[in-house]
């Protein structure tokens, strides 16, 4: 029996063109990691529901638990976000402004782009699996 790949859904492991320090990696990897075993999941309970024939109000009590843990994600990544404010203006208050600070800062603002972004394409995802009812 082959071995099938496992689809990405578009969501990003890694960030191409920027060397991050091996724990950053590693948050990365794992954000993705579980979006796509969530989006898999998601996709065997839509086909299994689309078979199944199950009543709308079936569809929503899964799309709604989908989109708790994407929200319990995003709420994961605000400590980030906080310390990215707060390198911000570190960093708009240094004269010299340290190369090291504005590599942090950048650093950061990059791998909060890139979360931000794999939960765009994880809800966008959900969405196709789970359209809303007029």
């Amino acid at each position: 029996m082959a071995c099938m790949d496992r689809p990405t859904f578009g969501v990003q492991a890694a960030m191409a063109s920027v060397e991050l320090p091996e724990e950053w990696q590693a948050l990365l990897a794992h954000q993705a990691a579980v979006l796509v075993a969530l989006l898999s999941r998601m996709q065997k309970a839509a086909a299994t529901l689309r078979r199944r024939q199950a009543p709308a109000a079936r569809w929503q009590v899964i799309a709604a638990e989908a989109e708790r843990v994407l929200t319990a994600q995003a709420q994961g990544h605000v400590s980030l976000e906080r310390e990215l404010v707060e390198l911000r203006a570190l960093v708009m208050d240094l004269s010299t402004r340290p190369a090291a600070m504005v590599e942090r800062v950048q650093r950061l603002e990059r791998v909060l782009e890139v979360f931000h972004a794999n939960l765009t394409i994880a809800r966008q995802y959900l969405a196709t699996l789970f359209p809303q009812e007029p």
